[in-house]
This record gives structure tokens, C-alpha cells and sequence, in this order.
């Protein structure tokens, strides 16, 4: 009897395991279908957000440099329905013409140029100052902020720093360093960065990086430290850490799988700073990109270019978000539960 009774038991067992594996594979397969399916609807969802948004940014530069245009002249029109209007036609007007690879020309000092060919060479070289920028601050600011979380000596001294840093205004700082750099040549007739010009070296590029990665390099250390110091006092970190596993393997392996999507969304942040920060930057240290050449154009009142320009800066923010966004959904096993 206790024989039979063993084998009715694994018997019933093995049925068990069966149907579990039988049952759970098969919504498996389904979960990523369905997820799938989610994905493609949020892409569309988001494509759609970003082509409405892309079409407001269009029309109100348009209106914005026709409404200044008229409050020039000697009896300015107050009347918003017409400039709408004229506003409205102009932005169907420039999406028909780049849908069709036209882009158009615009007189410039030294002659007539292409304006893609000008957007272009704009757009390299504030997308090449930018990346190092915030490049630069997300390898210095996780590590900075992991190791405040870690070794809670420097975390005061740190947070404080990070707040300076958030807080103080990019033309200042600019400025600070400019004059720094210049009392430094009149001084010791050396010298000893480039306080203006473009060029892809370091003497160029070392003061704008500086502004532009500030309160990006703030920002993302405090996050990361806040993310850090958070997930260190979780269950699973004393377990591994109870296990035997060392402080650098249970940092490396554990700690920074979980802190993807806060060092993501504090990069999100960090790249609004730097764009809000990029005209600024450019003029004062005279670098040829999208925003020294968008202040150059509103004051020419050169209105299709001041538009490609807007247009380039707010459809390459749009797609950064979609990207991340992506990103997030591929790495947080919680966001695609959720949905």
C-alpha cells in the first residue's frame, strides 16, 4: 500500500508540472504578441503626438516673427485673425515644400546659400557639442553619485555642490569662465584656452562643454545619488550582500541594473536643460550652431530660416523622448506589465 500510495503521488506530481508548464508557456507566447501589439500602438500614438506638435511649433514661429515683423511698422495691424491665417497658409506651405525635399534658399552677407545645406552644418555642429556635453555629464554624475551614496562622508558636500550647480545660470557661468580665461592670457601672456571661435579641438570646445554640461552634471548626480542611496537599503541588496557576494559585484550587477530608468529620465531632463542653454553657450563663445544662428536670424528677421531652425530643435527633442520612452519599455519589466 505505502508503495502504491508513492506512486499515486508522483504520479499526481508529474500531471502537476505538466499541466503548469503546459499553461504557462502558452501565455508566453501570448504576453508577447500582445505586448507587441501595445508597442505599435504606442509608436503610432507617439508618431501622431510628435507630427501635431511639430505642426504648432511651425505655425506659432510663424506667427511670432509676422507679429513682430508688424509691430514695426508705423500703423501695426492688432487684429490676430489675419496673421493666424497668413500664418496657417505659410506652415502648410513650408511641410508641402519639405516633404518634397525643398527647402529653399536664403541670402546671407557673403551671397545665396541652400538653407538645408545651412541647417545642416548648424546641426552637426550643435548636435557634436551637445553629445559631449551630456556624454561627458552622465559618466561623471552616476559616478559621482554612486560614490556619495556609498560613502555617506562626501553626500552633504556633494548635494550642495549639485544644487549650486542647478541653480546658477548658464549666461553667468559663461561669462565667469570667459573672463577667467581672458584675466588668465593678461596676466601670464599665455594663453591658455580658445575664449571664442569653432574648432574640434579642446581649446575650443572646453569652456562651451563646461556651460553646457553644468547643470546636467549637477542634476544627473543627484539623481543618481537619490536612486542609488535608495535601492542600496532594499531586501535584495542585503541578500546578495548576505550571500557572500562582494560590494563591488552586488554594486555592478544589481545596484545599476535598477537605477536604468531614473539615469534615463534624468538624462531626458539634463537634454531640455542643455538645449534651453545651447543659444546662450553659442553666442557668448561665438560657435556656429542652431542657436547663435537662430539669434542671428530673429534679429534679421529672416523668418524661414528662424522656422527650419525652431523646427530642427524641437523635432530632434521629440524624438529623443520617443526614443527613451522605447528604451524604458525594453529594460522596466514593470512598464510593459502595466500596460
Amino acid at each position: 500500500m505505502p508503495i502504491n500510495r508513492c506512486r499515486d503521488r508522483n504520479r499526481i506530481r508529474d500531471r502537476f508540472f505538466s499541466t503548469t508548464i503546459t499553461i504557462t508557456s502558452q501565455p508566453s507566447h501570448i504576453t508577447r504578441d500582445v505586448y507587441f501589439l501595445l508597442m505599435l500602438k504606442f509608436l503610432a500614438r507617439r508618431i501622431l503626438f510628435i507630427i501635431s506638435v511639430s505642426i504648432f511649433i511651425v505655425f506659432f514661429v510663424f506667427l511670432g516673427m509676422g507679429m513682430a515683423s508688424n509691430s514695426e511698422r508705423s500703423e501695426p495691424n492688432f487684429d490676430l485673425v489675419e496673421p493666424g491665417l497668413v500664418a496657417w497658409g505659410q506652415t502648410t506651405t513650408f511641410f508641402s515644400n519639405i516633404s518634397q525635399g525643398e527647402w529653399g534658399n536664403f541670402q546671407t552677407s557673403t551671397g545665396e546659400i541652400p538653407l538645408n545645406e545651412f541647417l545642416r552644418d548648424a546641426y552637426i555642429n550643435s548636435m557634436g557639442l551637445l553629445l559631449v556635453a551630456l556624454v561627458g555629464s552622465a559618466l561623471i554624475g552616476v559616478t559621482l553619485g554612486g560614490i556619495a551614496a556609498l560613502s555617506k562622508r562626501t553626500s552633504l558636500g556633494l548635494l550642495t555642490v549639485t544644487v549650486l550647480g542647478i541653480s546658477a545660470p548658464s549666461f553667468f557661468a559663461a561669462l565667469l569662465l570667459q573672463q577667467g580665461a581672458i584675466r588668465y592670457q593678461d596676466a601670464f601672456q599665455q594663453r591658455l584656452v580658445s575664449v571664442a571661435g569653432f574648432g574640434w579641438d579642446v581649446q575650443h570646445m572646453l569652456l562651451p562643454v563646461l556651460v553646457l554640461a553644468a547643470r546636467p552634471l549637477a542634476y544627473l548626480t543627484r539623481s543618481s545619488f537619490i536612486s542609488f542611496d535608495g535601492i542600496m537599503k532594499q531586501d535584495y541588496i542585503r541578500t546578495a550582500t548576505a550571500k557572500g557576494l562582494r560590494r563591488s559585484g552586488v554594486v555592478l550587477i544589481h545596484a545599476f541594473k535598477n537605477i536604468a530608468v531614473p539615469v534615463l529620465t534624468a538624462v531626458s531632463v539634463s537634454l531640455r536643460f542643455s538645449l534651453s542653454t545651447l543659444p546662450v553657450v553659442e553666442f557668448f563663445f561665438a560657435w556656429p550652431g542652431l542657436g547663435l544662428r537662430l539669434i542671428e536670424a530673429i534679429n534679421g528677421r529672416q523668418t524661414e530660416v528662424v522656422v527650419a531652425l525652431a523646427f530642427a530643435l524641437g523635432l530632434t527633442f521629440l524624438i529623443v523622448n520617443l526614443l527613451l520612452d522605447v528604451i524604458y519599455r525594453m529594460i522596466d519589466p514593470r512598464l510593459r506589465s502595466e500596460e
